[in-house]
C-alpha cells in the first residue's frame, strides 16, 4: 500500500490517493489493485487492469515508462511506486504491517514503539495516539533513544519516510523494524488533531 499526490505536489489541485496492490507471492504477478482518496485514481486503475490482463509482474510494472506532465502526473507515478514497494516486500527488503494489525497490537497492550518520522508540523497537525516523534532528518543522531530489543513500527503521513527510516534502522542493527502501510493518512481509528 502506498500513498502520494496524483500529480506533482506543487500543483495547486494535487490531491492524495492511496493504492493497494494484491500480488501473487510465487509468480509476482499483479492480481488486483485498489485506489482510494480524493485524487485521480482512474488512470492508475486503467494501467493496473491492463497489467493484470497482460499477466505482468510487479517487476515489469515498476519499470514501466509512464507519461509525465506536472498538471496530470508525478515524475514517478503512484502505480510504479506501489509496484516497487511490493517488490521490496517480496524480496524481504522490509516488512510492512497494516494499520489494523498495529491497532490490534495497541489493544493487546503489546510492547513496541510506534515511531513517527514525519515533520514536527505534520505531527502537530495530525498524529496517531502513542506515536513517538523523531523526524527522519534527526533519526541517525537520535537512534540511541530507541530500544534495540523492541519492535519498532515506522510511519509518517504516507509512510514514504517511514520506509526510509526502516532502512536506516535496519542498517544500524535494529532487527525488529516494520513499516506501517499507508501511514497516518490510512489510519482508520482515532487521531489527534492539533496541539493537545
Amino acid at each position: 500500500m502506498n500513498g502520494a499526490s496524483d500529480r506533482e505536489q506543487f500543483m495547486p489541485d494535487a490531491k492524495n490517493i492511496m493504492l493497494k496492490l494484491v500480488v501473487d507471492r510465487k509468480t509476482r504477478k499483479l492480481l488486483g489493485a485498489q485506489s482510494v482518496g480524493p485524487g485521480h485514481g482512474d488512470k492508475r486503475m486503467d494501467v493496473a487492469a491492463t497489467a493484470i490482463s497482460a499477466g505482468m509482474t510487479v517487476d515489469r510494472i515498476a519499470n514501466l515508462d509512464m507519461g509525465y506532465a506536472p498538471p496530470y502526473s508525478p515524475a514517478i507515478d503512484n502505480l510504479l511506486t506501489a509496484a516497487n514497494i511490493a517488490r521490496n516486500k517480496l524480496d524481504g527488503v522490509f516488512q510492512g504491517i497494516t494499520p489494523m494489525e498495529v491497532y490490534r497490537r495497541m489493544q493487546e497492550k503489546r510492547d513496541f514503539v510506534l515511531l513517527d518520522v514525519g515533520s514536527p508540523k505534520e505531527h502537530e497537525e495530525t498524529r496517531i495516539p502513542g506515536a513517538v516523534l523523531i523526524p527522519l532528518g534527526t533519526l541517525r543522531g537520535r537512534m540511541h533513544e530507541l530500544p534495540a530489543d523492541k519492535e519498532i513500527i515506522t510511519l509518517c503521513t504516507l509512510s514514504i519516510r517511514g520506509y526510509e527510516a526502516a532502512l536506516i534502522l535496519q542498517e544500524a542493527g535494529f532487527a525488529k523494524v516494520r513499516v506501517m502501510d499507508g501511514g497516518v493518512m490510512m489510519w482508520p481509528y482515532e487521531k489527534i488533531y492539533g496541539m493537545k
